[in-house]
């Protein structure tokens, strides 16, 4: 009789990488649904009066190891017995100690970022991202002359002499925000160089005269930011995208949500943002459609989002469709869909999104629908629960 096979642990040996794209798949799927899990039952804890905010901390910083799955425990612990919490109390605790003990079992978000290292590093979105840059020109900087620039801008198309005034124009980097970097490819791409020749212009007298020098010069004119909750690399800041100070275009200065960020600074607005298979991550409708707002907030007008998410969130959702998901992004959220650089791709939804030039809140088509989820569509096939919910609240502030 055939020996069973012992049952493989999921996550690889701390400090190792990915060998398998099916085990891969299976850490972020089970990664996303336990956080969700977690954050639904942190929710219930606080309706019931628990005063969750000293074990919540773990989950909000990226923790969920076995030591922070401990450090859980022992809070809990300690809560319950200082607070003398009800026995309903303390069953809504264990609920969140149940999700926080499964997160820690496959590894947590450590594992998780080296899963999607792997998942990534089979389609590169820096290269498609590069790709529709160095079409529209972006690559080689934009002209400081906003006039002129806003009239070629995102086209891939433009008459001669408009092409020959731009190259004659002063140009600067592009501005880059890369949110949820799991690794540096555009950040290595911004700092790439190139060896060019070049002659040396003819002096009289100069025994160097026509002679060939050789200059380093960067590849492409980008300026690159990349933050994540969970830093993977020195270059990449750890920081929680909603705490990321917001530009104020009004007078230069930054301003932020919580003035008491330790993260405050001068910052303008970009006018590239990459946010690739980071909104499925974000676990609540409200935060997820927080985040479409933010990134609309931190384009300057012109600029442009490169959004990537799994099409199983659009087809395959109770509260979503594809139809609806661009209705929240233009009339909700403000945005132009860019259809003439669409992507097609079998299990991801790939979708450019510009900041109109001249954005009021009058050209968005609000709809009361984007501030609750409702159910679109019933049947065993449509078992996710992604969702989006916009706050009207918020947009009137901006």
């Amino acid at each position: 009789m055939a020996k069973k096979r012992k049952p493989q642990p999921i996550a690889p040996p701390p400090h190792s990488t990915f060998r398998s794209r099916k085990r891969a798949r299976q850490v972020t799927t089970l990664f996303h649904k336990y956080s969700q899990k977690r954050d639904e039952a942190i929710a219930r804890a606080r309706a019931g009066g628990c005063n969750v905010d000293e074990v919540v901390t773990l989950a909000r910083d990226g923790g969920c190891g076995v030591e922070d799955a401990l450090s859980f425990n022992a809070s809990a612990s300690n809560l319950a017995r200082r607070n003398n919490i009800s026995s309903s109390q303390t069953a809504l605790l264990d609920e969140v100690k149940k999700w926080v003990e499964k997160l820690s079992e496959i590894g947590g978000r450590e594992v998780y970022q080296r899963a999607s290292q792997m998942n990534t590093s089979l389609f590169s979105t820096s290269k498609w991202v590069l790709g529709v840059l160095g079409r529209w020109g972006w690559l080689d900087g934009l002209p400081i002359d906003d006039a002129l620039s806003s009239k070629c801008d995102n086209s891939g198309h433009g008459n001669h002499q408009s092409k020959n005034m731009k190259k004659n124009l002063i140009r600067r980097d592009v501005r880059l925000l890369e949110i949820g970097a799991i690794n540096t490819q555009l950040l290595n791409a911004a700092g790439r160089t190139r060896v060019q020749k070049v002659n040396s212009k003819d002096h009289i007298g100069d025994a160097q005269a026509g002679h060939t020098e050789k200059l380093e010069q960067r590849c492409y004119r980008l300026q690159v930011k990349a933050i994540d909750i969970l830093s993977t690399d020195p270059r990449i800041q750890q920081i929680d995208f909603f705490e990321y100070p917001l530009p104020d275009v009004n007078n230069g200065s930054v301003s932020t949500e919580n003035s008491t960020s330790s993260f405050s600074q001068r910052n303008p607005p970009y006018d590239v943002l990459v946010n690739s298979m980071v909104l499925n991550c974000v676990t609540t409708p409200e935060q997820r459609g927080r985040m479409l707002q933010l990134c609309y907030q931190h384009l300057r007008p012109g600029g442009v989002l490169f959004l990537v998410l799994p099409k199983l969130c659009l087809k395959q959702s109770k509260f979503m469709t594809c139809k609806y998901f661009e209705e929240i992004l233009e009339g909700g959220v403000g945005f132009k869909i860019l259809d003439e650089v669409a992507k097609d791709s079998p299990k991801l939804a790939f979708y450019v999104l510009r900041r109109p030039e001249n954005d009021t809140k009058t050209t968005k088509k609000w709809n009361d629908n984007f501030e609750c989820v409702r159910v679109l569509n019933s049947g065993k096939k449509f078992r996710n629960f992604f969702a989006i919910s916009l706050s009207k609240e918020y947009l009137l502030r901006e």
